[in-house]
């Protein structure tokens, strides 16, 4: 007797943008290409909307593909608050879990590029962002459904990890010596290539790298990370970090509410912003050390902690049985810690750090490392066995792993930190700056891909006979 099995669902349509048939008119009438500034996730937005504005204003022609996968009102604020929306040029609506996201994204980016190929005619460079889902699988589908590359912002993301935490130990209580070594190994021992983790975050950016031509890495670690997998040199281009460019623009605009209006408690005292939602660290093990640290700062220090509650994080505690004991302990210490919703304004984000109540952020995300940086004083405390930004601790040294084994490395090395400061060896007053000037790094993306374009050479998936310069092709392959 044969089954059959649904695996399939209806897919919501692709919204178009009413900008679309002006932007590549724009680009015809220039004999230009068109870039395509891909978003999906809340730092896409945030990260790719200085190169939208760059774009508009170097006069290339430009819209922004959302995929529309955070849709609702806090997760896809982004596209207002940067208003992206106006340079939408189509909404991709992707919706489901990790597998169906990346099947539907396959076969809706690239059906999109032909749809835009057959009407239109003029070539379009996607460029993606650091190493989400979109930026592992757009690649794809442009390859395969347009015989193309695309380009990425952020390029190069390596996930690193110190030595010595090969020596820690999950079953002991760390001694003061043990926890000064650790933070000394991360800024002057040898580090080793660690690409299991973030999942899926390092499958993605080593999968763009492979359907990218042009590749715009933030510090020269990253460029040496990709010339050394075989990409040829000459498309690697260290820019900086468009991140730099979001915040000096955030730091001239003043949020809708002020942080401070919706949580006041915030304004008294030096607080720890924490934030957790990385998958690794939602596993038991490390997500009850997280949360045990989180209780022996509150009850046992007079540290006070801000919680930033994701839907990862929130899934994590009901899973565990922890949403009662979380609820307790804000209860018992009201004036020491809070619990609050996702930020929906990234300005407020900015808001805080920038306000002098923050002394450190807690976090598991890759981004809000390279934020840090360019905010004085506030140090950075990654709970994470290794980072995709090791540059932040072994060059700019205001950033440490604080690793996840138990609830004693956490309270111990955020004590560490807290206590000794810059003794500890982290330079919080004279962080080094290393991801570039505001105003600049979008800059350099857009001219150098503008300089591209005016090359006349629109392929954007050379052969190796191309990038040998032997002989040139006109366009990239058709599968239609």
């Amino acid at each position: 007797m044969s089954h059959e099995l649904q695996v399939s669902r209806d897919l919501l349509p692709i919204k178009l943008g009413e900008n679309l048939g002006s932007v590549f008119a724009q680009a015809k009438k220039q004999k230009s290409p068109v870039l395509a500034i891909v978003t999906g996730t809340k730092p896409d937005f945030y990260k790719q909307a200085p190169l939208m504005i760059e774009a508009a204003r170097e006069k290339v022609p430009a819209f922004v593909i959302n995929t529309g996968q955070h849709f609702d009102d806090v997760l896809g604020f982004g596209m207002q608050e940067f208003n992206l929306n106006e340079f939408a040029g189509c909404n991709l609506q992707i919706r489901g879990d990790l597998m169906e996201k990346a099947s539907e994204l396959i076969l809706k980016f690239g059906y999109f590029g032909r749809y835009c190929n057959k009407n239109y005619g003029e070539p379009m460079l996607p460029v993606v962002h650091g190493d989400t889902l979109v930026a592992g699988i757009a690649p794809l589908a442009w390859v395969f459904g347009m015989g193309r590359k695309v380009g990425q912002n952020e390029a190069g993301l390596r996930s690193m990890s110190p030595q010595m935490m090969k020596h820690l130990s999950p079953a002991k209580e760390p001694t003061k010596r043990q926890v000064r070594d650790l933070v000394h190994s991360q800024f002057h021992g040898k580090w080793f290539l660690a690409r299991e983790e973030p999942f899926p975050e390092q499958i993605d950016t080593w999968i763009c790298s492979a359907g990218t031509q042009f590749f715009f890495a933030p510090t020269q670690l990253n460029k040496d990370n990709l010339v050394r997998e075989g990409y040829p040199e000459e498309f690697v281009h260290v820019v900086g970090n468009s991140v730099v460019d979001a915040i000096h623009q955030k730091r001239q605009e003043k949020p809708e509410q002020s942080i401070f209006d919706a949580y006041p408690q915030l304004e008294k005292g030096e607080w720890i912003r924490m934030d957790i939602h990385r998958r690794e660290n939602l596993t038991e093990r490390r997500f009850k050390s997280i949360i045990g640290g989180l209780d022996g700062l509150v009850r046992n220090t007079d540290k006070k902690v801000v919680l930033v509650m994701l839907n990862a994080t929130a899934s994590a505690l009901k899973e565990y049985g922890l949403e009662s004991k979380l609820q307790n302990l804000a209860d018992d210490y009201k004036e020491k810690f809070l619990i609050t919703p996702l930020w929906k304004e990234y300005a407020n984000v900015i808001e805080f750090l920038d306000s002098g109540r923050c002394w450190a952020e807690m976090t598991d995300s890759g981004s809000m490392q390279e934020e840090l940086l360019y905010f004085p004083k506030v140090a950075s405390l990654t709970v994470r066995l290794n980072t995709d930004r090791p540059e932040t601790v072994f060059d700019a040294k205001s950033n440490i792993l604080v690793p996840p084994l138990n609830p004693a490395w956490i309270t111990s090395m955020v004590k560490e930190a807290h206590e000794r400061g810059e003794g500890l060896g982290m330079q919080l007053s004279r962080k080094k700056q290393i991801y570039g000037r505001p105003g600049q790094v979008s800059k350099k993306i857009i001219r150098t891909i503008k300089k591209e374009f005016e090359r006349g050479d629109a392929n954007f998936y050379p052969w190796l006979h191309q990038r040998l310069g032997l002989w040139k092709e006109g366009q990239g392959i058709s599968y239609m």
